[in-house]
């Protein structure tokens, strides 16, 4: 199967691959959740060793089919959507999954604690576009997507709302620590994608999801090879919207 991006086709790689082939640079490795292919076993493993996790489709889109699981003392509380449901084993929290899921094959990631604005979490959808297979990887426009509230996923075909980065990073960090934040999650950025174009040398556009949890730690949640770019029109100033177009049309 290939997702089409910028008019290039490019090769679908399922999310477990990514974050494994990520896993393997030094470099990026500590800031990837622990990703693996849902099983009962699995679940039990992921929950007992990060008390929360999301189960989402593996060739997901858009947040849709993603549930959080959180272990809550003797009992396992059950997310999706606005529904909230509990139960008492993993037996039953495996059936509630089961009855809500909408692909067959389904991951389960360490869940991130991320950080808030007024009171919803948040997380930043990065661009990363080359103008060619050679050429160098360049960040062309970045924004927040804050999560509508009740709802566990920060996808705007959700509902998030979309916001410029600073301003929302300012509610949580000074000034100074603003302007080092972007500065690494850039950075990491960057890496990921020369990264990931060792791997899919075809690649010249990604959309990749940062998260950054309550203690300023960075994350990779997601690297998206057909990134939506409607977001970016959302803004006042077109400047990041015009430099994708222009990106894309050198493609």
């Amino acid at each position: 199967m290939t997702a089409r991006a910028s008019g290039r086709k490019v090769p679908f790689i399922n999310k477990v691959k990514v974050s494994q082939w990520m896993r393997g640079s030094k470099t990026i490795s500590s800031t990837i959740p622990e990703t693996v292919g849902l099983t009962r076993t699995e679940l039990s493993r992921m929950l007992g060793r990060y008390r929360m996790v999301y189960v989402k489709p593996s060739n997901g889109q858009k947040g849709q089919g993603v549930m959080r699981v959180r272990k809550l003392g003797d009992m396992y509380e059950f997310r999706y959507k606005r529904m909230s449901n509990r139960t008492a084993t993993v037996v039953g929290l495996y059936k509630l999954i089961q009855r809500y899921r909408i692909g067959r094959r389904y991951l389960v990631q360490q869940g991130i604690h991320l950080m808030t604005y007024k009171g919803r979490s948040f997380d930043l959808r990065l661009m990363a576009q080359r103008k060619s297979t050679s050429g160098p990887w360049v960040i062309t426009g970045k924004f927040a997507r804050v999560a509508a509230k009740g709802k566990i996923v920060t996808n705007a075909a959700q509902g998030a709302d979309v916001y410029l980065v600073q301003p929302v990073l300012r509610a949580n960090l000074s000034e100074s620590k603003v302007r080092s934040m972007i500065e690494q999650v850039e950075r990491l950025v960057l890496r990921i994608a020369q990264r990931y174009a060792v791997l899919i040398p075809s690649c010249v556009e990604l959309g990749i999801d940062i998260a950054i949890d309550r203690n300023h730690r960075i994350w990779m949640l997601e690297l998206n090879t057909k990134p939506g770019i409607y977001p970016f029109r959302y803004f006042k100033d077109k400047s990041m919207y015009r430099k994708i177009l222009a990106y894309r049309r050198a493609q």
